[in-house]
C-alpha cells in the first residue's frame, strides 16, 4: 500500500486547476473518481507541470484504491485482476461520456 498526501497547498478559485497527490515520491493528477459497493477508486495519471498536453495522445491511467486501516486512509492496488478489469473499463466508459459531451457543444 502506498501512502498518499493530497497537495492543500491550493486555494480555491474559479480556475480549473489540477487534483495533484504524491505517491511513494512522485506526483500523480487524479483525473477521475468513482465509488463501486462502497469502496474509493482513483484514476491517476503521472503529473509534469511542464509537459505540453498532446491531445492526440492516448492517455494511459493507473487504477487505485482507497482503503481504511486503523482510521487512516491509503492507496492500494486492486489484487483482483476481474474487478480491476471491471473498474478500468467503468473509468474509459466515464471518460467517454465526458468527452462526447464537449464534441456536442
Amino acid at each position: 500500500m502506498a501512502d498518499f498526501e493530497k497537495d492543500n497547498g491550493l486555494e480555491e478559485t474559479d480556475e480549473l486547476t489540477a487534483d495533484i497527490i504524491e505517491l511513494d515520491g512522485e506526483q500523480f493528477e487524479i483525473i477521475d473518481a468513482l465509488v463501486y459497493e462502497d469502496v474509493n477508486y482513483l484514476a491517476l495519471i503521472p503529473y509534469d507541470e511542464n509537459e505540453e498536453e498532446d491531445e492526440d495522445a492516448e492517455i494511459e491511467f493507473i487504477v487505485l484504491k482507497e482503503v481504511e486501516e486503523d482510521g487512516e486512509y491509503f492507496l492500494s492496488t486492486i489484487d483482483d485482476d476481474e474487478l480491476s478489469d471491471k473498474i478500468g473499463e467503468m473509468f474509459l466508459a466515464h471518460f467517454d461520456e465526458f468527452m462526447d459531451g464537449f464534441e456536442e457543444v
